[in-house]
């Protein structure tokens, strides 16, 4: 049997001084099961391999893929699932951002189409949102459930109006709700690379996916003044991909893609999340930075903010995709007008200006709106 888990195991626990009972005492294990994984007879399991990394303080993505190498016996699923995390993780381990979890995200899906066409709703990944917007950063978490275990990424939360101090004392708490009581499914102590399965529960849940409408994420936060402060939000679960063949590949949000999105459902969507409507046509989102209108009669976006004395005017097209630029400055002079064919990637009708910023343009819309979408 390959041994390159139980070697890494080895050798850190003789780093740090310990000898296999006390490593055992601290990972509540027999010490015989500490020496059956250095020499090899034996490996830990997925949930203890993530105990150890955190006690070691060394890479999870690391002890995952030495792991993996092991000639084992596990279900393919969870291999090539375990596999393809590691990999993503470990290209991204020093970035830990977002775009680690849509990397992941885009990978995983990939995944599964070449992996599991053939097979039938054993697999299901699903995009994960904080509602409230107010007070936490966009998300791009993956809930993944599998016929083995669920598991959920939720990564680095990212809070606006609090900046973390090495000095407070952090609670992430994983709930739901019953009967408007709180129960705990899990703790973290801090904000980063928050990464678990549901057999790490506090409490006994086969599967997590039947408290999506009541779960909730808190952040607790203790300053030096011993003064709480404390922010929540409901999550959001929309599946992105199931390999049950009776559900299609690019539907997401119950819209069949971009180019169908359905004006009712955006409605919904947008009051759900900050939005107000202000006549039956507009919904409309006023924020310090911006303003961005939704016209429901013609299913575009309206997209406004004032910088460096210039006005910006961004219309997009929900049906067709065409983004309409539009900029002036303080004389009320026009100075950048074309559109921009975000399907096919190219400028159309380049009436005034370098018509050349189309990708601020779409990253401000995809980061303050169009996610909603996705």
């Amino acid at each position: 049997m390959n041994n390159k888990l139980g070697t890494i195991i080895c050798e850190l626990r003789k780093k740090k001084g310990l000898t296999q009972k006390d490593l055992a005492e601290a990972l509540n294990v027999s010490d015989k099961a500490v020496s059956r994984w250095e020499t090899g007879n034996s490996y830990p399991d997925l949930d203890m391999i993530f105990e150890i990394s955190k006690y070691f303080n060394v890479t999870f993505s690391d002890l995952l893929k030495a792991r993996i190498s092991e000639d084992s016996e596990d279900d393919g699923v969870e291999k090539e699932i375990i596999n393809e995390f590691s990999q993503i993780n470990k290209k991204n381990a020093k970035k830990v951002k977002i775009i680690l979890l849509i990397t992941l995200l885009v990978t995983l899906v990939l995944t599964i189409v070449i992996i599991f066409t053939n097979t039938y709703n054993r697999f299901k990944v699903y995009n994960v949102n904080f509602e409230n917007t107010t007070d936490f950063y966009k998300t791009n978490s993956v809930y993944i459930e599998t016929n083995i275990r669920d598991l959920f990424n939720i990564g680095n939360i990212k809070l606006k109006n609090y900046n973390i101090k090495d000095t407070d004392t952090i609670s992430v708490n994983l709930y739901y709700l019953e009967n408007n009581e709180e129960k705990t499914i899990y703790n973290y102590t801090n904000l980063d690379n928050i990464f678990f399965s549901d057999s790490q529960s506090y409490i006994p849940i086969d599967n997590l996916s039947n408290f999506f409408d009541r779960l909730y994420l808190k952040v607790v936060i203790i300053n030096n003044k011993n003064e709480i402060i404390e922010y929540k939000t409901k999550l959001n679960f929309m599946l992105s991909f199931s390999n049950n063949k009776s559900f299609e590949q690019n539907e997401i949000n119950g819209f069949k893609s971009k180019k169908n999105v359905d004006s009712e459902n955006i409605t919904k969507i947008l009051l759900n999340n900050g939005f107000i409507k202000t006549t039956n046509t507009f919904i409309v989102k006023n924020d310090k930075k911006y303003q961005i209108i939704y016209d429901n009669s013609l299913n575009k976006i309206i997209y406004s903010y004032y910088k460096n004395n210039l006005n910006y005017r961004y219309t997009y097209d929900l049906t067709t995709e065409i983004l309409e630029v539009l900029v002036f400055d303080q004389n009320n002079t026009e100075i950048e007008k074309y559109k921009y064919d975000n399907v096919n990637g190219k400028v159309l009708n380049c009436i005034t200006g370098s018509c050349n910023d189309f990708e601020m343009a779409m990253n401000l819309l995809n980061k303050d709106i169009l996610f909603l979408f996705e």
